[in-house]
């Protein structure tokens, strides 16, 4: 016969069990969930109450010795033995009123171990049958890691010592089978779901000192770029506390938390705000805003907004995001309970419903934002007398591309310009600009004819390149000179 069934076996996480009745009523296979919290301070002792069958007929007054084995806790107080006729709807026969068909000895722990004996005290017709049910319940056990799960082996044997030991050695039936008693998963996720906003070249005040609009989940106006959406959500439902009751995120987590974005809020920025909550109410510098929020009820979006008036480019940037937060008394978020928490959330394409733009750096786990253009940079243009200067842009892509030029010389030189604006590169063509005496028209007197050059195309690096040539018209000579894209160095 089996001694061990591994259907048979359950497990309850509840309270202990004082009365008969209370007993009587724990009699059928328990299927209360066993996964705890896995933010419960540890070390710590938890209720395991367990339910099997014999597996065995014993004959009358026959002595045999069970045992149960913990792997990942030891006892740290003996739980109450119960014997019953069924494992469902059973009735309580270990020695109910003086009399009854079981005699259970003394429970024994021994670290890990708990055994004990079980004497069949009736005649044959009323002795232990293969199905009565052994119920533990009551005592404690001590779990000191969260990263092993608690399981239990059982056994019955014919001698005490193979009992105390509780291996395959002297086993009644050859069956020595383990089941999982206690496990422990995470109660919540830090999920934040990025952003990527574009500064536009096409702003209409000065380029890249607004947002390209509109963009649906990103940005409604030039002014307002909505970078990222995070939330604090339980998951594991079903997790329980070190009590056995459900848990939720208010155990855990106090009702105030610090949410801090780092990234560039430079003097383009006059406001941020995160789930309502605007600039008055954060703590912000150039390189960081903070919040003080719920971790109970995070959930809502974080914005930068851009100055309508402001002439200052919002530059290239990724964002990050973390919550400090130190939890509730018996738990810990990272294992150490001397300090706070810093949460860095885990990035989720779908924790918004708004449609977005993925951003393009695995970093910018709160955000990102991007420029729209290529700035190509030729560096030293000149317009000496008997010379040809020419600017070149090419679009290999399949969009016309608007452009427009900006000078700047050297100090002391005063440039009168023109013909800065109004230029497209078409979809697969070339523009040429033939003389760039129409841009660069006039110098102050004793002044170099040179200045520096800047392209601005409203495209992507890879589709536009640019290039520099000087002519000699006398000999013919020339020079050319690739552009440099000033922001990323490449051509």
């Amino acid at each position: 016969m089996k001694f061990f069934n591994k259907q048979a076996l359950a497990f309850a996480i509840v309270g202990a069990l004082a009365s008969g009745n209370a007993l009587a009523a724990q009699a059928a296979i328990q299927t209360t969930s066993t996964t705890y919290a896995k933010e419960i301070v540890l070390p710590k002792v938890f209720t395991v109450p367990v339910t099997w069958t014999t597996g065995y007929n014993f004959s009358g007054d026959e002595v045999r010795y069970a045992c149960l084995k913990l792997d990942g806790g030891t006892f740290a107080t003996a739980p109450s033995v119960a014997v019953y006729d069924a494992v469902t709807a059973g009735t309580r026969v270990d020695q109910i009123g003086g009399t009854g068909d079981v005699n259970i000895g003394s429970v024994n722990t021994n670290g890990s171990v708990m055994f004990f004996s079980l004497t069949s005290t009736q005649a044959a017709a009323e002795q232990i049958q293969d199905d009565y049910a052994i119920v533990l319940s009551g005592g404690g056990v001590n779990i000191t890691s969260y990263n092993t799960n608690l399981t239990a082996t059982v056994g019955l044997y014919d001698n005490p010592s193979n009992a105390a030991a509780c291996g395959s050695a002297g086993l009644i039936a050859p069956s020595y089978d383990q089941e999982p008693l206690i496990s422990f998963k995470p109660s919540f996720a830090f999920k934040i779901d990025p952003n990527k906003a574009t500064a536009s070249v096409d702003n209409v005040t000065t380029s890249f000192a607004g947002f390209k609009f509109p963009v649906d989940g990103v940005s409604s106006s030039a002014d307002e770029a909505r970078l990222a959406y995070a939330e604090l959500v339980q998951i594991n439902t079903t997790n329980l506390r070190a009590d056995g009751n459900l848990i939720s995120l208010s155990d855990i987590f106090p009702n105030t938390a610090t949410l801090t974005v780092e990234g560039d809020f430079g003097d383009w920025l006059t406001s941020t705000s995160f789930d309502g909550t605007n600039a008055a109410g954060a703590n912000l510098t150039a390189t960081a805003a903070k919040w003080t929020v719920n971790p109970q009820n995070l959930n809502g979006d974080f914005y930068v907004y851009a100055d309508e008036t402001s002439d200052e480019e919002i530059t290239p940037g990724i964002y990050t995001a973390k919550l400090a937060v130190t939890p509730n008394a018996g738990y810990t978020l990272t294992g150490d309970t001397t300090k706070p928490a810093v949460l860095i959330p885990t990035v989720d394409e779908a924790a918004s419903a708004v449609a977005d733009n993925a951003v393009d750096d695995g970093n910018a786990i709160a955000g990102q934002i991007v420029q729209d253009g290529v700035r190509l940079q030729a560096p030293l243009v000149q317009v000496p007398g008997g010379w040809l200067s020419r600017l070149v842009i090419t679009n290999t892509g399949n969009k016309d591309r608007t452009f427009f030029l900006t000078v700047q010389g050297e100090d002391g030189t005063t440039i009168t310009t023109g013909n800065l604006t109004g230029y497209t590169v078409k979809a697969k063509k070339t523009y040429v600009i033939e003389d760039m005496n129409s841009v660069l028209q006039g110098f102050n007197a004793g002044a170099k004819t040179r200045a520096t050059v800047i392209a601005t195309v409203a495209g992507p690096e890879k589709e536009i390149k640019g290039l520099y040539q000087i002519v000699n018209t006398t000999n013919m000579s020339l020079s050319n000179y690739v552009m440099v894209n000033q922001d990323s160095g490449g051509h």
